[in-house]
């Protein structure tokens, strides 16, 4: 299967499917380390993208004032400011920092992706 050509795909992230029909993300650097945040760490399950978008939209309207899980090779922190993505495998860490309104546009545009694909 062919890449996605939705409206908007946020930042250099494209959205593609393996053979399989898994739902996969690619990017180069320096957006590779979101893209393999959303492939490996959330991975393509909607309920997960769903409760990590209700989470970024809490800290970004102030009912939450930080959120930081870590997970199994990737740790996510949440503020107001930004969210901070970093490896918990490689060292050096890979790490990224983007505008929250930018992460969440990103777990938007993966859930829409992932919804796509459930439809198919």
């Amino acid at each position: 299967m062919g890449p996605c050509h939705a409206d908007r795909v946020p930042r250099t992230l494209r959205f593609t499917w393996d053979l399989q029909g898994k739902a996969l993300v690619s990017a180069p650097p320096p957006d590779d380390v979101l893209a393999d945040y959303l492939t490996q760490e959330l991975r393509p399950d909607v309920s997960a993208a769903q409760r990590l978008l209700r989470v970024t939209r809490a800290v970004r309207d102030g009912q939450r004032e930080r959120w930081a899980v870590p997970g199994e090779g990737w740790s996510l922190d949440l503020s107001r400011a930004r969210a901070t993505i970093h490896c918990e495998t490689t060292i050096p860490g890979r790490v990224l920092h983007l505008p929250l309104e930018e992460f969440e546009e990103v777990v938007v545009a993966w859930l829409q992706f992932l919804e796509l694909s459930l439809a198919h």
